[in-house]
Protein backbone atom coordinates (compact mmCIF):
# COMPACT_ATOMS: atom_id res chain seq x y z
CA UNK A 1 0.00 0.00 0.00
CA UNK A 2 1.41 3.41 -0.96
CA UNK A 3 2.23 5.98 1.68
CA UNK A 4 -0.44 8.30 0.28
CA UNK A 5 -3.13 5.65 0.69
CA UNK A 6 -1.87 4.73 4.16
CA UNK A 7 -1.93 8.35 5.30
CA UNK A 8 -5.40 8.84 3.77
CA UNK A 9 -6.77 5.88 5.73
CA UNK A 10 -5.13 6.99 8.98
CA UNK A 11 -6.40 10.54 8.57
CA UNK A 12 -9.92 9.36 7.65
CA UNK A 13 -10.09 7.05 10.66
CA UNK A 14 -8.98 9.85 12.98
CA UNK A 15 -11.61 12.23 11.57
CA UNK A 16 -14.48 9.72 11.72
CA UNK A 17 -13.57 8.89 15.33
CA UNK A 18 -14.23 12.50 16.32
CA UNK A 19 -17.80 11.83 17.40
CA UNK A 20 -18.82 15.39 18.24
CA UNK A 21 -17.55 16.68 14.91
CA UNK A 22 -19.37 13.98 12.96
CA UNK A 23 -22.66 14.39 14.88
CA UNK A 24 -22.70 18.15 14.31
CA UNK A 25 -21.69 17.69 10.67
CA UNK A 26 -24.52 15.23 9.99
CA UNK A 27 -27.22 16.71 12.21
CA UNK A 28 -27.25 20.30 10.96
CA UNK A 29 -28.20 19.69 7.30
CA UNK A 30 -30.68 17.01 8.34
CA UNK A 31 -32.45 19.36 10.76
CA UNK A 32 -32.43 22.11 8.16
CA UNK A 33 -33.99 19.81 5.57
CA UNK A 34 -36.71 18.64 7.97
CA UNK A 35 -37.44 22.26 8.90
CA UNK A 36 -37.64 23.58 5.33
CA UNK A 37 -39.50 20.53 4.08
CA UNK A 38 -42.06 20.95 6.88
CA UNK A 39 -42.56 24.59 5.89
CA UNK A 40 -42.54 24.34 2.11
CA UNK A 41 -42.52 20.66 1.12
CA UNK A 42 -46.28 20.48 0.59
CA UNK A 43 -46.34 23.26 -1.98
CA UNK A 44 -47.65 22.00 -5.30
CA UNK A 45 -45.61 24.30 -7.53
CA UNK A 46 -42.26 22.74 -8.38
CA UNK A 47 -38.89 24.39 -9.02
CA UNK A 48 -36.55 23.67 -11.95
CA UNK A 49 -38.97 20.99 -13.15
CA UNK A 50 -38.90 19.03 -9.88
CA UNK A 51 -40.99 18.97 -6.73
CA UNK A 52 -40.29 21.40 -3.90
CA UNK A 53 -39.39 18.54 -1.58
CA UNK A 54 -36.84 17.14 -4.05
CA UNK A 55 -35.44 20.62 -4.70
CA UNK A 56 -34.97 21.20 -0.96
CA UNK A 57 -33.43 17.74 -0.56
CA UNK A 58 -30.70 18.50 -3.09
CA UNK A 59 -30.09 22.00 -1.69
CA UNK A 60 -29.70 20.74 1.89
CA UNK A 61 -27.54 17.80 0.80
CA UNK A 62 -25.28 20.31 -0.96
CA UNK A 63 -25.34 22.55 2.13
CA UNK A 64 -24.45 19.63 4.43
CA UNK A 65 -21.76 18.27 2.15
CA UNK A 66 -20.26 21.73 1.75
CA UNK A 67 -20.02 22.20 5.51
CA UNK A 68 -18.57 18.74 6.09
CA UNK A 69 -15.92 19.14 3.39
CA UNK A 70 -14.77 22.60 4.39
CA UNK A 71 -14.74 21.85 8.13
CA UNK A 72 -12.80 18.60 7.65
CA UNK A 73 -10.13 20.42 5.66
CA UNK A 74 -9.86 23.26 8.13
CA UNK A 75 -8.88 20.79 10.86
CA UNK A 76 -5.37 21.10 9.40
CA UNK A 77 -4.97 24.18 11.60
CA UNK A 78 -5.21 21.96 14.69
CA UNK A 79 -2.53 19.63 13.30
CA UNK A 80 -0.28 22.61 12.67
CA UNK A 81 -0.68 23.76 16.26
CA UNK A 82 0.07 20.34 17.76
CA UNK A 83 3.19 19.88 15.60
CA UNK A 84 1.78 16.90 13.69
CA UNK A 85 2.02 18.80 10.43
CA UNK A 86 5.72 19.51 11.08
CA UNK A 87 6.38 15.82 11.74
CA UNK A 88 4.76 14.88 8.45
CA UNK A 89 7.14 17.18 6.57
CA UNK A 90 10.02 15.06 7.85
CA UNK A 91 8.48 11.93 6.33
CA UNK A 92 8.53 10.76 2.70
CA UNK A 93 5.00 12.09 2.17
CA UNK A 94 5.18 14.69 -0.62
CA UNK A 95 3.19 17.98 -0.46
CA UNK A 96 1.07 16.81 -3.41
CA UNK A 97 0.28 13.52 -1.63
CA UNK A 98 -0.53 15.37 1.58
CA UNK A 99 -2.99 17.75 -0.13
CA UNK A 100 -4.53 14.89 -2.14
CA UNK A 101 -4.98 12.78 0.99
CA UNK A 102 -6.56 15.58 2.99
CA UNK A 103 -8.89 16.49 0.13
CA UNK A 104 -9.95 12.84 -0.20
CA UNK A 105 -10.69 12.65 3.52
CA UNK A 106 -12.78 15.83 3.34
CA UNK A 107 -14.83 14.31 0.52
CA UNK A 108 -15.28 11.08 2.47
CA UNK A 109 -16.59 13.06 5.44
CA UNK A 110 -19.01 14.90 3.15
CA UNK A 111 -20.49 11.70 1.71
CA UNK A 112 -22.55 10.65 4.80
CA UNK A 113 -24.06 14.15 4.98
CA UNK A 114 -25.29 13.86 1.38
CA UNK A 115 -26.60 10.32 1.87
CA UNK A 116 -28.40 11.13 5.12
CA UNK A 117 -30.31 14.07 3.62
CA UNK A 118 -31.24 11.97 0.59
CA UNK A 119 -32.56 9.27 2.93
CA UNK A 120 -34.62 11.92 4.72
CA UNK A 121 -35.95 13.01 1.34
CA UNK A 122 -37.02 9.45 0.61
CA UNK A 123 -38.48 8.59 4.01
CA UNK A 124 -39.81 11.95 5.23
CA UNK A 125 -40.12 14.08 2.12
CA UNK A 126 -41.65 11.21 0.10
CA UNK A 127 -39.43 12.00 -2.89
CA UNK A 128 -39.97 9.33 -5.54
CA UNK A 129 -37.93 8.92 -8.72
CA UNK A 130 -35.93 6.29 -10.65
CA UNK A 131 -32.80 4.89 -9.02
CA UNK A 132 -30.68 6.40 -11.80
CA UNK A 133 -31.74 9.92 -10.80
CA UNK A 134 -31.02 9.22 -7.12
CA UNK A 135 -27.50 8.02 -7.96
CA UNK A 136 -26.87 10.72 -10.56
CA UNK A 137 -27.95 13.58 -8.31
CA UNK A 138 -26.13 12.21 -5.26
CA UNK A 139 -22.86 11.57 -7.09
CA UNK A 140 -23.14 14.89 -8.92
CA UNK A 141 -23.51 16.85 -5.69
CA UNK A 142 -20.73 14.88 -3.99
CA UNK A 143 -18.18 15.31 -6.81
CA UNK A 144 -19.06 18.99 -7.13
CA UNK A 145 -17.87 19.44 -3.53
CA UNK A 146 -14.20 19.03 -4.55
CA UNK A 147 -13.40 22.79 -4.49
CA UNK A 148 -14.72 22.99 -0.92
CA UNK A 149 -12.48 20.13 0.20
CA UNK A 150 -9.54 22.19 -1.11
CA UNK A 151 -10.97 25.43 0.34
CA UNK A 152 -10.96 23.88 3.81
CA UNK A 153 -7.26 23.06 3.45
CA UNK A 154 -6.48 26.61 2.37
CA UNK A 155 -8.23 27.94 5.47
CA UNK A 156 -6.36 25.44 7.62
CA UNK A 157 -3.02 26.59 6.17
CA UNK A 158 -3.57 30.36 6.38
CA UNK A 159 -5.54 30.70 9.63
CA UNK A 160 -4.47 30.07 13.20
CA UNK A 161 -6.46 27.84 15.53
CA UNK A 162 -8.26 30.83 17.06
CA UNK A 163 -9.30 32.20 13.67
CA UNK A 164 -10.03 29.02 11.74
CA UNK A 165 -13.51 28.39 13.16
CA UNK A 166 -14.98 31.87 12.57
CA UNK A 167 -13.36 32.03 9.12
CA UNK A 168 -14.75 28.61 8.21
CA UNK A 169 -18.24 29.56 9.38
CA UNK A 170 -18.06 32.85 7.46
CA UNK A 171 -17.09 31.10 4.21
CA UNK A 172 -19.54 28.23 4.80
CA UNK A 173 -22.56 30.38 5.56
CA UNK A 174 -21.71 33.09 3.04
CA UNK A 175 -21.25 30.60 0.22
CA UNK A 176 -24.41 28.70 1.18
CA UNK A 177 -26.66 31.77 1.29
CA UNK A 178 -25.22 33.56 -1.75
CA UNK A 179 -25.09 30.27 -3.65
CA UNK A 180 -28.84 29.78 -3.26
CA UNK A 181 -28.73 26.70 -1.05
CA UNK A 182 -31.12 28.19 1.52
CA UNK A 183 -33.48 29.73 -1.03
CA UNK A 184 -33.55 30.08 -4.83
CA UNK A 185 -31.23 32.76 -6.21
CA UNK A 186 -34.23 34.20 -8.10
CA UNK A 187 -35.19 35.83 -4.81
CA UNK A 188 -31.90 37.78 -4.72
CA UNK A 189 -31.21 41.14 -6.37
CA UNK A 190 -29.91 41.08 -9.98
CA UNK A 191 -26.40 41.92 -8.75
CA UNK A 192 -26.36 39.07 -6.20
CA UNK A 193 -27.80 36.68 -8.79
CA UNK A 194 -24.76 37.47 -10.94
CA UNK A 195 -22.45 36.90 -7.97
CA UNK A 196 -24.14 33.58 -7.19
CA UNK A 197 -23.42 32.18 -10.64
CA UNK A 198 -19.67 32.53 -10.25
CA UNK A 199 -19.68 30.79 -6.86
CA UNK A 200 -19.02 27.03 -6.62
CA UNK A 201 -21.79 26.67 -4.00
CA UNK A 202 -24.42 27.67 -6.56
CA UNK A 203 -23.22 25.02 -8.98
CA UNK A 204 -23.06 22.29 -6.34
CA UNK A 205 -26.81 22.67 -5.90
CA UNK A 206 -27.47 23.33 -9.55
CA UNK A 207 -25.74 20.12 -10.63
CA UNK A 208 -28.13 18.10 -8.46
CA UNK A 209 -31.19 20.11 -9.49
CA UNK A 210 -30.33 19.75 -13.19
CA UNK A 211 -29.91 15.99 -12.90
CA UNK A 212 -33.29 15.66 -11.17
CA UNK A 213 -34.85 17.88 -13.82
CA UNK A 214 -33.37 15.56 -16.50
CA UNK A 215 -31.37 18.45 -17.95
CA UNK A 216 -27.95 16.80 -17.61
CA UNK A 217 -24.84 18.27 -16.02
CA UNK A 218 -24.53 22.01 -16.83
CA UNK A 219 -21.31 22.70 -18.76
CA UNK A 220 -20.92 26.16 -17.25
CA UNK A 221 -21.09 24.62 -13.81
CA UNK A 222 -18.32 22.15 -14.65
CA UNK A 223 -16.09 25.00 -15.83
CA UNK A 224 -16.77 27.15 -12.76
CA UNK A 225 -16.14 24.25 -10.37
CA UNK A 226 -12.94 23.27 -12.21
CA UNK A 227 -11.67 26.87 -12.16
CA UNK A 228 -12.27 27.15 -8.40
CA UNK A 229 -10.57 23.80 -7.80
CA UNK A 230 -7.47 24.73 -9.80
CA UNK A 231 -7.27 28.23 -8.31
CA UNK A 232 -7.70 27.03 -4.73
CA UNK A 233 -5.30 24.14 -5.35
CA UNK A 234 -2.55 26.50 -6.51
CA UNK A 235 -3.18 28.85 -3.60
CA UNK A 236 -3.24 25.89 -1.22
CA UNK A 237 0.14 24.67 -2.48
CA UNK A 238 1.64 28.11 -1.89
CA UNK A 239 0.06 28.31 1.57
CA UNK A 240 1.39 24.84 2.40
CA UNK A 241 4.96 25.85 1.51
CA UNK A 242 4.61 29.10 3.42
CA UNK A 243 3.31 27.36 6.53
CA UNK A 244 6.30 24.96 6.25
CA UNK A 245 8.76 27.84 6.37
CA UNK A 246 7.09 29.06 9.56
CA UNK A 247 7.11 25.61 11.18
Amino acid sequence: MSMTMTYTLISARSTFRNTRFMIFTLALPLVMYLLFNGLYGNQQEGLSGISVSAYLMVSMAAYGGLGAAINAGARVAVERQTGWNRQLRLSALSPRSYISSKSAVALLVALPAVILVFLAGLLVGHVRMPIGLWLGAGLGVWIALIPFAVAGLVIGFVAGVDAVQPLTVLVYMGMSILGGLWFPVDQLSPFLRGVAKVLPSYWVGEVGHSVLGRQGIPGTGVLVLAAWTVGLGLFGALAYRRSGRKA
